[in-house]
């Protein structure tokens, strides 16, 4: 009973019991005094009749985008079949092989898909919020019938690539298609038709986006960046970067701050960090230094 405890801070013994959070708080001065109490309550079941059974329902863990089957059983690991005999070893692996078999085929998608997904989300150093976003984004192309248009891995690099846009961690395009083994025309009709085909609408990337981590590459000071960062916001108020590459536009301002700073670097090492040729960024500056009447020695 709540009546018999105490208060150790002011001596009362009126407290709330907050059943939800399973918390019990001391009314007087809202110390709380339990933070896991045990409901043994009766517990809550759910029938398909039921109308206020969504809230009622306690089946299962938390949905996990990346777990292909979160009701599924497994059956043993490799290191607990390790420890069986032969003949035991044996049986288990025929019933896994069994169970298996009778995944359906939307399941066995998962399971290919979600494998890629993981190797790619890796070797590009994304963290987990994008690789579940990515997940749930090929869960609904798999549900729109989309990997009947095109291969599983297309859809999986595409699913990624949309994912870190939608979490704001822009990235080249090239950076994607290299580590998918694709070629960036592929990349981009696919990652079109998702959007297309699901209804998704994410603003275009910024050239501010990429300027930390081209400086950061090259080792440019602080003094560049916020130079660069005024020429970027000159342009936008100018209508200059209208139809032009965010990555060439942020290459081209960072370069031409640099120079301003001596800071000198090559417009090869500016090329190479930010994936596009020599002779478009040359072109991008020439443009910036007339539009923005800048003088570059």
């Amino acid at each position: 009973m709540l009546t018999d405890i105490k208060c150790p801070d002011c001596g009362s013994h009126d407290f709330f019991h907050n059943k939800e959070k399973g918390e019990i708080i001391c009314r007087n001065c809202s110390i709380v005094l339990d933070e896991s109490t045990i409901d043994f309550g009766r517990d809550s079941r759910f029938f398909e009749d039921e109308s206020d059974g969504e809230y009622n329902s306690r089946t299962g863990a938390p949905f996990d985008p990346l777990v292909v089957d979160n009701l599924g059983t497994s059956i043993g690991n490799s290191a607990d079949l390790h420890k069986l005999s032969g003949r035991n070893k044996a049986l288990f692996q025929r019933i896994k092989k069994r169970q298996h078999w009778t995944a359906t085929s939307f399941e066995q998608n998962l399971k290919t898909a979600f494998g890629n997904l993981k190797l790619m989300a890796g070797a590009l150093n994304l963290p987990q919020a994008v690789e579940r976003e990515a997940a749930i984004i090929y869960r609904r192309c798999v549900e729109k019938g989309l990997t009947k248009r095109s291969a599983i891995e297309h859809l999986v690099i595409a699913s990624l690539f949309l994912a870190s846009k939608i979490h704001g961690f822009p990235r080249a395009m090239k950076e994607f298609a290299n580590v998918a083994k694709v070629d960036m025309t592929v990349l981009g009709k696919n990652y079109k038709m998702i959007m297309r085909e699901i209804g998704i609408k994410i603003n275009p990337t910024n050239p501010l986006d990429y300027l930390t981590k081209f400086a950061s590459a090259l080792k440019l000071s602080p003094k560049v960046q916020t130079k660069a960062v005024k020429y970027i916001e000159q342009m936008e108020r100018m209508g200059l970067t209208s139809g032009l590459s965010p990555l060439s536009v942020a290459a081209s301002t960072l370069y031409i701050a640099a120079q301003l700073e001596k800071e000198k670097r090559t417009q090869r090492e500016f090329a190479e960090i930010s994936g596009v040729t020599e002779t478009t960024l040359r072109n991008r500056c020439k443009d910036l230094v007339k539009a923005l009447k800048v003088r570059v020695k």
